[in-house]
């Protein structure tokens, strides 16, 4: 398990925790699944940038082949 999901769960315990003590409409709640809300955007972030790295097979064509009919673009 990556670094960031293990903060995740970390995060997710603790504001179950919080919330199960403080009561689920506390501001001690509400901070802590705050954090775990932040923790999983950066997770999503994180995801984001390294799908972008990868190009499926016709991307990689189309880098290499702009000219070809399988990489031509139509505009209305």
């Amino acid at each position: 398990m990556s670094d960031i999901q293990t903060k995740i769960e970390e995060a997710r315990l603790q504001a179950r925790e919080v919330c199960a003590t403080e009561g689920s409409d506390s501001s001690a709640c509400a901070v802590a699944y705050d954090e775990l809300e932040e923790l999983s955007a950066e997770a999503s972030h994180q995801r984001a940038k390294t799908d972008e790295g990868h190009k499926t097979s016709l991307q990689q064509y189309c880098d290499d082949n702009p000219d070809a009919a399988e990489c031509r673009l139509y505009e209305d």
